[in-house]
């Protein structure tokens, strides 16, 4: 098992990664067995070979020559390469953070007594975070840090009472609201998503000192502040217009991961506005992934996020603009994964086929579709649907119709867009059992029309009408 786990973690690993892992244990600091450096270099060299030669016993003869295969000793070896493995990562992750560095360095300083040094570094810490551009939740946690770090040397060396403690709270109160409104936003995301229930604890609080204590001129503690109160709110449309102008203006204050999730945020505020039927907010969605884009968040080890590539190209259509979504869709497709890329683009394409009323070229697209992914699964068999029902191929619709309610019954992780897919689907079925009978066309279609909870209900209205 501790094989497989070592060579699972070394795949992982970039080539820049590997080069540095490799002076790492090379190092008789951090690994004095010379057995771990052979292992090491053994399968550095067979990554990508064969199952048999990084698990069979070749590897065994090349660790120990001239011994009698013991399958026991290469497993001792590799549980301690994967310890060594574990402490370069953790080492390489404190590295690439130099404020982290000197933090430990002041820690050293302190216990070491050197003042001057001390200080020094301090302040030279505290200048390199305050002339970074990059000032997300991270910059206002370690400020704080460095500001304790202060605190706790000033009571040891002087007898000037004057410590800068109003500093030092204002600093706390800062990183400490930041943290409670960004795992506010991650909770209510989750909530909204998964319909569970959380205890929201002092969220409410927070939220109402923010704006007593006039906090939200700080444009860090503001985004997260105005995209909690959307998400605990998705009637909040001042807040989300707040958040969406401090993100477009303030997208450089954060680092590619922290933006990441704000750019979520307001995109599930958007999408939960739209899916109640309210176009007018395609164009905002279409502006934050045009941020997003802008920004390269959207990319995962190099490659486009296949679901920001669907969403991309779903709010381009909606708004109309197919030639320019036919060349993103051509275009980046190379950037998307390659086991999914061509799923991803046959589905993409299907959609703008059947925008432009192209259902010849649509069908056999979607039809040929194999995919995990629940909510692309479920948006196919909700094109196919509308197609057969413009095409009034009403077998194959009943046909869909019911094997759809079965995948929806199954897939209970969809959460709420399980209540989006299945009111589509009663919906259609009583639109294409409703008979020519004004009042009872009339009560669907307040009926489509009040459901809150619904996909397509634009479409579904306007077939309706058409009935």
């Amino acid at each position: 098992m501790s094989k497989i786990k070592v060579i699972n973690l070394l795949k992982s690993l970039s080539k820049e990664e590997l080069r540095h892992l490799n002076k790492f244990i090379a190092s008789p600091i951090h690994n004095k067995h010379t057995q771990v450096t052979k292992l090491f270099l053994y399968l550095k060299r067979n990554l990508h070979r064969s199952n048999e030669a990084i698990y069979g016993d070749k590897m065994f003869g090349v660790i120990f020559p001239d011994e009698e295969i013991d399958m026991q000793k290469l497993h001792h070896i590799s549980s301690y390469l994967f310890k060594t493995i574990e402490e370069f990562l953790a080492w390489y992750e404190w590295k690439s953070d130099q404020a982290e560095v000197d933090m430990a360095l002041l820690k050293s300083y302190r216990r070491l007594q050197q003042p001057q040094l001390f200080f020094k570094v301090l302040e030279k810490s505290v200048k390199n975070l305050e002339q970074s551009q990059v000032k997300g939740s991270q910059y206002h946690h370690q400020l704080f840090q460095l500001e304790n770090l202060r605190f706790s040397q000033m009571r040891t060396v002087s007898k000037n009472r004057n410590f800068g403690l109003q500093k030092l709270s204002d600093l706390q109160d800062e990183a400490f609201l930041i943290q409670i409104l960004k795992t506010a936003c991650l909770l209510l995301s989750s909530q909204a998503v998964s319909k569970s229930t959380y205890d929201l604890g002092l969220i409410p609080i927070v939220q109402n000192y923010c704006t007593a204590k006039n906090f939200l001129n700080n444009p860090t503690l503001a985004i997260y502040y105005y995209a909690s109160k959307a998400l605990s709110d998705f009637q909040d449309d001042d807040s989300f217009h707040s958040l969406k102008e401090l993100l477009l203006e303030h997208r450089s204050r954060f680092n590619i991961s922290e933006l990441y999730d704000i750019h979520v945020f307001a995109l599930n505020y958007g999408i939960r506005r739209l899916n109640m039927g309210e176009k007018h907010f395609m164009r905002e969605i279409f502006e934050i992934y045009q941020s997003g884009i802008v920004s390269k968040i959207f990319k995962e080890k190099d490659m486009l996020a296949p679901r920001t590539y669907s969403n991309i190209v779903m709010s381009g259509l909606r708004l109309g603009e197919y030639e320019a979504v036919e060349s993103f869709i051509y275009e980046y497709k190379k950037e998307l994964p390659e086991q999914q890329r061509e799923g991803l683009f046959n589905y993409n394409l299907a959609h703008l086929h059947y925008e432009r009323k192209n259902y010849k070229d649509a069908m056999p697209l979607l039809l040929q579709i194999e995919t995990s992914d629940e909510l692309i699964a479920c948006t196919s068999k909700t094109l196919l649907a509308k197609m057969y029902f413009e095409l009034n191929e009403n077998e194959s619709l009943t046909n869909l119709i019911q094997s759809f309610k079965i995948y929806l019954k199954r897939k209970k992780i969809l959460g709420y867009h399980r209540d989006l897919y299945s009111n589509f689907i009663l919906l259609l079925n009583k639109i294409i059992h409703i008979k020519d009978n004004k009042n009872q066309k009339e009560y669907l279609f307040n009926e489509i029309k009040n459901k809150k909870v619904l996909a397509e209900k634009s479409w579904l209205l306007e077939q309706i009408t058409n009935k």
